[in-house]
């Protein structure tokens, strides 16, 4: 949306450059173009196409400046802004009296230069007392003294394609784990929606199932955005562009790929991984703990049975090979930690 405006403000400028400037610089040259080129319309096109020639690659960069001028803006509170434009006001009002004074001296070179010195010095300082010194100042009036706000900005959040589909993310954010904005890329929605056409039964139903994820995501409570800048001049891959948004934003990134995960952290960025919080989350047992335990099958050893916890951590029931097929009351003797995870040892009781 801001290149389209800012593409329809060069757009003015250049018909006002053709219309108004183009002329002066014909007389300029004393060159008298044709009749049926001297007119307003034709000075307004050939204007027009000149700056946009010349001047269109520079929308990127004036793009890129006015959204890091955003976010700088948006990390200040509204009492800090106000009290920053106060303070160049006030910088810029004491910068003319100042000129004013050296204005009498008469000296043409000061009259000239010191006053935009003084504006640039004393408006940026200004600025920066009124951002810096806003709680001080407002301190001196009570009445309108603000109530103390966290300074700590929330981290956005940016799903990547596998946790969308993974689909736990839903109730994680549901019940409050996550704070701050979450964010949904616009080429993430893309991808998505390749899985979702896709003539595998089993991806389309998996990129289906995620669509409709996002769907009920932004109709929850939680603030949720979907992000429209991409970085596909810069590179093709989702999660290099992940990467890279996740700079720009100063955002985290969350998901469930392992792969990604680890090119995120190398980079400096801050990952949330779905997998890792449902390790986190597993049911611990302990030495002595009794609990139900379905038996599945029979161990390596002589004798033994084999079941599996919920989070499918291993169980070796000492003399299980009897109750094979069957639910037993088993009671915790000891829990070994291999490099795979753990294996749990109990007896049946």
């Amino acid at each position: 949306m801001l290149k389209k405006l800012l593409t329809v403000v060069y757009m003015v400028i250049g018909v006002t450059i053709g219309i108004f400037i183009l002329p002066e610089l014909a007389s300029l040259f004393d060159y008298t173009p044709p009749d049926w080129f001297h007119n307003p319309i034709t000075y307004g096109l050939l204007g027009l196409i000149l700056f946009m020639v010349f001047f269109y690659w520079t929308i990127h960069y004036l793009v890129n400046f006015i959204e890091t001028f955003e976010r700088s803006i948006l990390t200040h509170s509204l009492s800090e802004i106000m009290m920053g434009a106060v303070g160049m006001l006030v910088g810029l009002l004491l910068s003319g009296l100042i000129a004013f004074i050296i204005g009498t001296i008469g000296i043409e070179i000061f009259e000239n230069t010191i006053p935009i010195i003084l504006a640039v010095i004393l408006g940026y300082l200004g600025l920066q007392i009124g951002l810096k010194k806003h709680q001080e100042i407002l301190g001196i009036f009570p009445q309108i003294k603000p109530k103390a706000q966290s300074t700590t900005k929330v981290q956005e959040k940016i799903l990547d394609t596998s946790v969308i589909i993974d689909g736990r993310i839903l109730d994680i954010i549901n019940c409050g784990f996550i704070d701050g904005t979450v964010v949904v890329p616009q080429f993430v929605l893309d991808e998505l929606q390749l899985v979702a056409d896709s003539t595998d039964g089993m991806k389309r139903d998996r990129g289906q199932r995620g669509l409709e994820l996002l769907e009920q995501l932004m109709d929850s409570a939680h603030p949720t955005r979907i992000e429209e800048k991409q970085f596909k001049d810069k590179v093709k891959e989702v999660d290099q562009q992940l990467i890279l948004l996740a700079k720009h934003l100063n955002a985290s990134i969350m998901t469930t790929d392992i792969n990604l995960n680890k090119i995120a952290k190398m980079k400096n960025i801050k990952v949330l991984n779905v997998n890792d919080l449902s390790k986190s989350l597993k049911l611990a047992v302990q030495q002595g703990d009794v609990f139900d335990l379905y038996i599945s099958k029979v161990g390596k050893e002589e004798g033994q049975g084999v079941g599996y916890l919920e989070d499918g951590t291993m169980v070796v029931v000492d003399d299980g090979k009897k109750h094979v097929n069957k639910t037993m009351k088993v009671e915790v003797e000891t829990i070994l930690q291999t490099s795979s995870g753990r294996i749990v040892f109990v007896k049946i009781v």
